[in-house]
């Protein structure tokens, strides 16, 4: 989400493995820093991920009353790949 090096991440869950039954394996997982990973837990936001292995882009859905039209938000590196 805020697009920090790995070694400052930690594995996050796509579907929750308690809320979801979300299965721990490479597809449903996502690198987060520690404060992204309380922002989806704890204020609603959504994860979509486009493709598989490194030219997959991951998509943060904020909730409404971050965004009452919900838009996308590209994530990680991808952001600024866009820009280069």
């Amino acid at each position: 989400m805020c697009a920090l090096p790995p070694e400052m991440t930690r594995a996050h869950h796509i579907r929750w493995w308690q809320r979801d039954h979300g299965a721990t394996d490479l597809a449903n997982g996502v690198l987060l820093c520690e404060t992204c990973h309380h922002r989806i837990h704890d204020n609603g936001w959504e994860i979509e991920v486009e493709g598989t292995g490194v030219a997959a882009r991951v998509w943060f859905i904020p909730p409404p009353f971050v965004d009452p039209t919900r838009r996308r938000r590209l994530g990680g590196r991808a952001r600024f790949d866009i820009a280069a």
